[in-house]
Order: structure tokens, then sequence, then C-alpha cells
């Protein structure tokens, strides 16, 4: 029997583990921080990349059919000035061989993590992991519990999986908090209800749409259940303040996305007003990355999803690489385990050489295509890439091959 620790029942955490309880002669545990429905009415939206459905239509196809039933497809990338000039269209068609979705953050949660909530320790934080000696081949791990502060103990685990995020306990304990690379862009989001603004719910059916004033950027696409996800960046300094000020913040967004002359498309100025009113709400962001790091030197403990490669989200690839990861990992053991007799080093060593070039391919490509959103930057001239085949011919790769290693 193989013993498997999952540390955070989020995206990468619920594909993991799901896709584990189908393998003989694993046990799987798995630990997250925060209760068992505090993401059931979680706001925001997402865009999963069709690498993302290719990936699970190949590994854990019943779990693919469950996000297209809560979400809209996403078949196109398309931006425009804020005047309505066009910059460039993407058909997802000549890009890749099926749609993308759009799905709300808690229908995502909710699909990743529902299968395995039972068999989920919530409510519980790690501590401190524990080797051993220096020839042992099992591991233990203190928690805590979040609320009553009681603390327990896991012993003879065989594998500890990071699946707990950007800001990951696990990597700390492994390699200190990681430094971030800062793109010098911050962004927020929310959703908006089509019904509160007269206008919105006129508009055609959106799918991914992007506006732009200099290098701001308004994007939104609508998501079931009558919402509209928003999303704008502006650029700062690297430590700017990003629109602190919340008396200010409503006069800001304006001069970020309306342009003081010239026309100005309806839509985003019905946008804008979605985003004044609950300006003094916003939460903004700093757009960055984090080093890639895959697992511990002893090769006992795996690092997935934004654990081991947090990247800046301009082409919507966290939670998408979070469950091309969680594929990718469950297909390798799926291959590897022999009735529960694992050799975890070699695993380990296996799925990083499966996907270091690939994630450092979409880790590249991602930070280029966000030339758009910096300071200075023309959006008619910086759009240009996105028009040639070469760009194309990048977003294929992307998409086309989620479970093969390295660049063509």
């Amino acid at each position: 029997m193989c013993r498997v620790v999952i540390i955070g029942a989020g995206v990468s955490g619920g594909v993991i583990a799901r896709g584990l309880q189908a393998i003989a002669g694993i046990e799987t545990i798995v630990v997250d921080q925060v209760s068992r429905y505090d993401h059931i009415n979680a706001g925001n939206g997402l865009n999963i990349g069709p690498n993302a459905l290719k990936a699970l239509d190949a590994v854990m196809p019943a779990m693919a059919d469950e996000l297209r039933a809560v979400s809209l497809p996403w078949t196109r990338w398309r931006a425009n000035l804020v005047s309505g000039e066009p910059l460039y269209e993407i058909p997802m068609s000549e890009v890749a061989d099926r749609p993308g979705i759009r799905i709300r953050w808690a229908d995502l949660h909710n699909v990743a993590r529902e299968a395995v909530a039972e068999a989920t320790h919530f409510e519980e934080a790690l501590v401190s992991l524990n080797y051993g000696n220096a020839d042992a081949d099992r591991m233990s791990i203190d928690l805590e519990h979040t609320v009553t502060r009681e603390r327990r103990s896991i012993a003879d685990i065989d594998l500890l999986i990071a699946c707990d995020g950007r800001y990951s306990r696990v990597r700390e304990l492994c390699y200190g908090v990681p430094q971030a690379q800062q793109l010098q862009v911050a962004n927020f989001r929310l959703l908006i209800d089509e019904q509160k603004f007269s206008g919105l719910e006129e508009m055609e059916e959106w799918d991914m749409e992007q506006w732009f004033n200099g290098p701001h950027r308004l994007l939104a696409y609508r998501l079931p259940k009558g919402s509209i996800y928003l999303s704008g960046t502006v650029p700062i300094a690297t430590a700017g303040q990003m629109m602190a000020d919340k008396r200010t913040a409503a006069e800001a967004l304006q001069r970020a996305y309306i342009p003081a002359a010239g026309p100005t498309l309806d839509i985003c100025k019905l946008l804008v007003a979605a985003a004044d009113d609950q300006s003094h709400t916003l939460h903004w962001s700093r757009m960055q990355q984090i080093q890639t790091r895959f697992r511990d030197r002893g090769g006992r403990v795996l690092l997935v999803g934004d654990s081991a490669h947090a990247m800046v989200p301009t082409l919507g690839q966290g939670a998408t690489q979070a469950i091309e990861d969680g594929c990718a990992f469950v297909a390798l053991m799926a291959a590897r385990a022999d009735g529960g007799k694992v050799d975890v080093r070699d695993l380990t060593a296996a799925y990083e050489t499966l996907r270091a070039d690939r994630i450092e391919f979409i880790r590249k490509l991602s930070w280029s295509a966000s030339t758009p959103l910096l300071a200075g930057a023309d959006p008619v001239a910086a759009h240009r890439e996105m028009n040639t085949p070469g760009y194309r011919a990048a977003l294929r790769q992307l998409y086309m091959d989620p479970l093969q290693s390295g660049e063509r």
C-alpha cells in the first residue's frame, strides 16, 4: 500500500485525489485548511483552456463532462480598442481541437473536490514535515486544527503532494518563501449581475472580449447563472499602490479605461460603471510569477499547480495548468503503480521530466503575451504579434499538447 497525502483540496488537489481513487493499492489522504463549504459561493470566474479539457478527456472523462455541464464554451480570443477598432480575433477552432470553458470559480472548485470531500480532513493546517533519518523511505507531518488549535500527526507517508497554491506551506518548508518576479501590472476581478446594470443583458453572447485604452485592458465574458466576469489591468511600478485610495478609486478607473477624447464603446462605459459601483471593495493584486520547483531534494515531496509554478494570468493558464498537472500525475501513477508498489523517487523524477519543458514554454508564452499590458505599450503595435502565424502556432502547441513533454 502506497500512502499519499495531498495538502490542499483545491483544483489540482481535487483532480489528483479523484484520479487516485481509481488506482488499486493507493491510500489517499487529503488535508485542507479551509472548511468544506468555504468556496461554495466564491465569486469570480475562470476561463479553462482547451488543453485542460483535452487532458481530462484522456485521463478523467467523467470530470470533463461535469465541468462542461456547469459552464459555457470558450470559442475565441478577441480584442479591440475601447473605440471599437479591432486588434485581433482568433477562433479557438484554428488553434485547438475543442473549445475551452468559462466557469464560475465556485463551480470549478466544487466539481474538483466534492467527489473526495468525505475523505478530506478540512480545517487543518500544515505545521511541519519530518523526514526521519536519512535512510527512511517515509515521512510524517504535523497538523493544527484551525479552530480548536489541537495538533495531530500523520505518519508513514510515502509521497506528500503540495497542492496548496502560490503561497504553499509545503514549498516554504522545503525551499523557503519564493521570490516573486513582478510583471509591473496590477489587476482586479469581479462578478457583475447583468440584471443590475441596464444594457448588459442586451449585449451579444460574449465569449472572450477585451478592450484596450493604451495599455489599460478590460476583459469580460459571460458566465452561467446571469453573471458577467470582469477583469481590469493597469501598469504599476513594482512597489506601486494599485489604486489603494478608495476615495479616488472610481476616478482612477475612469481615467484608466475611458479616454479623455475620442469615441468610447457604450459597453466599455457600462463595464466601468459596474466597476465604479464596487470600487470601494475592489481587490487589486500584482501579476507575478515564481521560480518553478517540482519536487524536494529527496524526491518524496511533489509540487503541483501554483505551488510549483505560479505564473502570470494573461493566457488564463493558472487553473488550466492545475488541471493539466493533475491529469499528468494521475496518468503517470496509473502506469507505474503495481498493486500499491511505487518507486516514489522515480515517480517524482519522471513527473518533473514530463512537465519541466512544457511548463517553461507556457510561462514564457504567458509572460510575452503580457507585453500589451506594460506601461507605455501601444496596443495596436503590441498586438501585431497576435496576428502572425508564429503566435497561432504557439497557441496550437499550448492547446494541443497537454500531456506531452518538451518544445517542438
